[in-house]
């Protein structure tokens, strides 16, 4: 995803936030490639959902680069409901979100699913309170490529 929209005729930058209990920005504002070198070099730690942390820690990276002319876009890629930070996951996470969205920035979610599993609770999370379109695209792990291109679609349509 990240080399298909680095070959866009315009002027991008990703960050990259990795997270689970944890939250680390692991790359900020780079080109294409360097986004990409730097995603490969990630590893799957497991854990809680930090949601709220890793939306905090993303739009910190936006507001940081004062880009006025460019639309900033977040892509979360998650596999679980937001279980931290403890007291109301859900409700910091829908607050951060929503505080992304007001200064402009446009989420979209992408839910990598179990196929074994429920996910109806984290979906209709996902959907109603942290897209800012009620879109959510779902994968799991080994249908996330067959998904790039309706993910890149909806991208390069804000």
């Amino acid at each position: 995803m990240v080399k298909a929209l680095g070959d866009l005729p315009s002027n991008q930058d990703f960050s990259v936030v990795h997270f689970a209990s944890e939250v680390a920005v692991a790359d900020t504002l780079e080109n294409a490639n360097q986004a990409f070198k730097t995603i490969k070099t990630l590893k799957y730690t497991g854990g809680k959902t930090n949601l709220a942390g890793a939306i905090d820690a993303c739009q910190s990276t936006l507001d940081d680069a004062s880009l006025s002319d460019r639309k900033n876009l977040m892509l979360l890629l998650t596999d679980g409901y937001p279980s931290l930070p403890s007291g109301n996951p859900e409700g910091i996470a829908t607050n951060a979100a929503t505080k992304a969205k007001n200064k402009g920035t446009f989420i979209i979610p992408v839910f990598i699913e179990d196929p074994n599993s429920q996910n109806n609770q984290a979906t209709n999370f996902l959907k109603n309170s942290i897209s800012s379109d009620r879109s959510l695209f779902l994968a799991d792990f080994t249908g996330l490529i067959a998904l790039q291109e309706t993910v890149f679609d909806q991208v390069t349509c804000q």
